[in-house]
């Protein structure tokens, strides 16, 4: 009786899971652990036969079986939810935070400036002169001189 060579490999196509010689007509049957696919992508995959089974129940030829594998999206966890979610929150209050930071330093130049007795052409005269103006200083006899 003739034996033909039955070769189960991983979808890679090059990964050998099991290897066996069968008699002719003969059913064949894959012997090694579950085939496994790492997660890739957001994507996680669980083993569903193989390609060319039908070819399993009565062995004519030689046959090279390769695992079949479906993909599923892998959603978050409960806890990766709550990380997430306390992530945004987090980065809302910061925002938030450094908004409220910015109003009260324009307020406080505001404030400088309508304390400011001198003219904008006298602040503009200064900043020319100095490079800067000390904004919120009130007009006195040196500032104008200068």
């Amino acid at each position: 009786m003739e034996q033909f060579e039955v070769i189960f490999l991983d979808d890679d196509r090059k990964t050998v899971l099991d290897h066996q010689m069968v008699n002719e007509g003969q059913p064949v049957k894959y012997s090694g652990q579950m085939p496994t696919k790492e997660p890739t992508n957001g994507m996680s995959y669980t083993f569903i036969g193989w390609i060319g089974e039908e070819k399993m129940e009565a062995v004519s030829e030689r046959l090279v079986l390769i695992a079949k594998y479906s993909a599923e999206t892998i959603s978050a966890t409960k806890d990766e939810n709550a990380l997430l979610q306390a992530s945004l929150e987090n980065a809302e209050n910061t925002n938030l935070n450094a908004t409220i930071e910015a109003g009260q330093k324009v307020s406080e130049q505001q404030k400088a400036l309508a304390k400011d007795t001198r003219t904008a052409e006298q602040i503009v005269n200064e900043v020319l002169e100095n490079g800067k103006a000390e904004i919120g200083q009130e007009a006195n006899k040196d500032n104008i001189e200068r």
